[in-house]
């Protein structure tokens, strides 16, 4: 007895064991993988990811251990605490870390205070910092003012005008007590703006410091023309003053005049003043028909690929499973074991993965209509329940209890029979079961009753009955996973530029899309979502920038942000200080991009800048040499390296093509190269409107002893096209004469 009693015992504490054990599984932390972004709130109007410093993220498996956390690490105003579960924030200011669903997360910004957060079962936790306003890096760069008078007849190369003139001073109009002051300026043709100063020039006569002296008190430290005095004095002799300047204009297509103001001042006021027209409008442009074509250059998508960051994916499964008759039992058919196994194991796996939230679970029973509909009814509950049970009893509770369940138990009607018939192809029997239906609506037992008693029940009916014995099962869970390519095309093809997509999503359609123009307006809302972030995205600005040249137009804004003009390199790596992240500065086809950029815009100063960026390779040799060449710099130099690099880019851009050798000799305007272009001249296609043009353009120099040839040739190229008549009348290289006399010739 004492024994039995010991037994009894020993069971006891068993059972009380295994009842522990499964209560301490059902009340213990499951880890869910949490995702969100950091925000900066600095601007509560204009929320943007925390991009520009480092926020380090811990995960806490309770909300005290938290707490913990976020005062040691305040007390030691430190950013990073050592602990085994820590991560930090992408470039894109968003986040991964695995958490219990009833831990916590604490995050902690550069030079901010911490922020705490609990779990709660979330999947996704976006979190606002306010850290500031930061200041963007800012770059001092010496802006260098030159004059940009427009002369006559004078050459207009890139960005830079070349205006010269001789002034002639009668005699006697200046004196020994005389200053003469001759300013000129520049003015747009087309609007009539004064658009810059150039330099004065400044003539003081011998007495004229002195007399002012005299009558004034003249202070020469406070003379703002001090400094542009020329020391040839100013007399009553005549004075022939040669002048020529250099001037920088933003647009190399306009069209530009000078005028000079001529004022001569005496101790007792000003004796002459005066202004004239220095230069017309007439502008010669030597490198207009320079042929040359643009390359653009992208980057490389595995260097740039953005981190795929997991989304919430609505996801349903549903399985239907068949019944014996009037039974709650399967049909023992491996279709039957085989779903149930997969029901079993798709919840199992939907419980375990971090990443996954089951939502809602259903259970459908249907019986078949033959028989009494109570009963029938009755049994299609059974099913349902049973179903249910087996099926669930693989949930924890903890689990089961957030999942949202509404089971149905119905008797099919005989309209589904009906539908069934049809489907089948036998119209003539659906439509003899539909009319016995409709002698007895709403009694379902009477027409169970008049079904069996047709012809055709066993045969046809019966199969179909079958097929409506089944319980619906309908699972609906949230999935927390990276997209697949598959569905990210599809968001695409659904939604358009419609739809807010990730970094990642972009990234991975940039790769997808073969239209050019599909890719340039993606690139453009990628690239503006990421401006107004406060973090440009190299990629989208990258790939806005060669889709634009590819049509040839420009905007050099798109990659002004990735370019570093204080290191002259391309392919630069830097670690940022703020965020400790390796950057690359200068990609290479971001700044042969730019470069072709600026030329299309006529910015040849930036573009001799992307020119000193980009490394000597034979790559990118003749581009080069174009952007100097348009630019105007390809000929002089102030030192033995710039003089050199000159020679270099007249010599690649003379031997790219026939037309190109003409182009550049006639560019020197010197005497030697107008003989070399019309020697060239024999090498390009006598058929041509352009070479009959550039013929006339060189016995335009030779003066009076090339008028008629001028006229002859000029006259051949409008025949060939009409085009011409507008870009001669307007070219400082003919003047009126020629060019009307060739008008006539032509219409002759």
């Amino acid at each position: 007895m004492v024994e039995s009693n010991k037994f009894s015992l020993l069971r006891f504490f068993a059972v009380l064991l295994l009842l522990f054990g499964c209560f301490t599984s059902v009340f213990a932390q499951r880890m869910i993988k949490v995702t969100g972004t950091v925000y900066n709130t600095a601007n509560p109007r204009h929320k943007v990811p925390f991009t520009h410093a480092a926020v380090m993220v811990y995960g806490c498996k309770t909300v005290a251990e938290g707490e913990d956390i976020k005062a040691k690490i305040d007390s030691l105003g430190e950013l990073t605490l050592i602990t085994d579960n820590i991560t930090e924030i992408d470039k894109n200011g968003y986040y991964e870390i695995l958490v219990p669903d009833n831990g916590a997360i604490v995050f902690k910004p550069d030079m901010g205070k911490c922020v705490i957060e609990r779990v709660n079962n979330r999947m996704q936790i976006d979190v606002g910092i306010d850290d500031g306003n930061p200041l963007d890096q800012v770059t001092v760069t010496g802006i260098r003012k030159e004059i940009m008078p427009e002369p006559k007849n004078s050459r207009l190369v890139g960005n830079r005008f070349f205006p010269f003139n001789i002034f002639v001073i009668p005699s006697h109009n200046g004196n020994s007590y005389s200053r003469l002051i001759i300013q000129p300026y520049v003015l747009d043709c087309n609007s009539g703006d004064t658009i810059a100063f150039c330099k004065p020039l400044v003539y003081d006569g011998k007495e004229f410091h002195r007399t002012q002296d005299r009558m004034m008190g003249y202070d020469l430290k406070r003379d703002p023309l001090a400094k542009f005095v020329n020391p040839l004095p100013l007399s009553t002799e005549r004075m022939d003053i040669e002048w020529s300047d250099t001037v920088l204009v933003k647009d190399p297509n306009g069209t530009y005049s000078c005028y000079a103001d001529f004022c001569i001042e005496e101790y007792g006021g000003i004796s002459y003043r005066k202004t004239h027209q220095v230069n017309t409008c007439m502008n010669k442009r030597p490198m207009r028909f320079l042929e040359y074509s643009f390359m653009y250059k992208n980057l490389d998508f595995d260097d740039y690929k953005e981190t795929p960051q997991v989304e919430k994916r609505n996801t349903a499964d549903k399985v239907s499973l068949t019944f014996a008759v009037n039974s709650d039992r399967l049909t023992d058919t491996p279709e039957n074991h085989l779903k149930l196994e997969q029901i079993r194991e798709k919840l199992k796996a939907i419980v375990n993965e971090p990443g996954a939230m089951l939502r809602e679970f259903h259970v459908n029973g249907v019986a078949s209509p033959e028989g009494r509909y109570t009963s029938n009814l009755r049994l299609a509950e059974r099913r349902m329940k049973r179903i249910q049970n087996e099926i669930t009893s693989i949930l924890p509770r903890s689990v089961l209890a957030r999942v949202y369940q509404n089971p149905q138990a119905r008797v099919a009607s005989w309209s589904e029979v009906v539908e069934l018939l049809k489907r089948n192809g036998h119209v003539a029997e659906a439509e003899e079961v539909q009319s016995c239906m409709d002698r007895v609506p709403n009694n379902f037992d009477r027409q169970s009753n008049i079904m069996k008693s047709l012809p055709f029940y066993r045969e046809l009916i019966i199969p179909c009955l079958e097929e409506l014995r089944q319980v619906e099962y309908l699972c609906q869970y949230d999935i927390y996973r990276e997209p697949t390519d598959e569905e990210v095309l599809a968001d695409y093809h659904a939604y358009g530029l419609e739809h807010d997509y990730t970094r990642y999503e972009y990234w991975r359609l940039f790769q997808s899309l073969t239209d050019d123009k599909e890719l340039e307006l993606l690139a453009k809302k990628a690239y503006e979502v990421s401006l107004e972030q406060n973090n440009p995205w190299i990629l989208a600005g990258n790939i806005l920038a060669a889709q634009y040249l590819k049509r040839d137009t420009f905007d050099t804004r798109i990659l002004e942000p990735f370019i570093d003009r204080s290191v002259s390199r391309v392919n630069f790596e830097r670690r940022n200080v703020n965020t400790g992240r390796l950057e690359i500065i200068n990609p290479d086809a971001v700044i042969v991009n730019q470069l072709c950029m600026y030329i299309k815009a006529g910015d040849f100063e930036q573009a001799s800048i992307m020119v000193k960026i980009l490394p000597d390779l034979k790559e990118y040799e003749l581009m080069k040499a174009y952007a100097l060449a348009l630019g105007g710099y390809f000929q002089g130099g102030n030192t033995p390296e710039e003089k050199e690099r000159a020679k270099q880019t007249f010599d690649v851009v003379k031997n790219s093509s026939p037309r190109n050798k003409v182009i550049m000799y006639l560019a020197l305007e010197t005497r030697l190269g107008d003989m070399q272009a019309e020697k060239a001249l024999e090498d390009l296609p006598q058929n041509e409107a352009l070479t009959w043009y550039l013929k006339a353009t060189v016995a335009a120099r030779k003066g009076e002893a090339g008028f008629n040839d001028a006229i002859q040739a000029l006259s051949a190229c409008f025949k060939l096209d009409e085009s011409f008549i507008v870009i001669a009348q307007n070219d400082g290289e003919f003047d009126k004469d020629i060019v009307d006399t060739a008008l006539d010739m032509y219409k002759f």
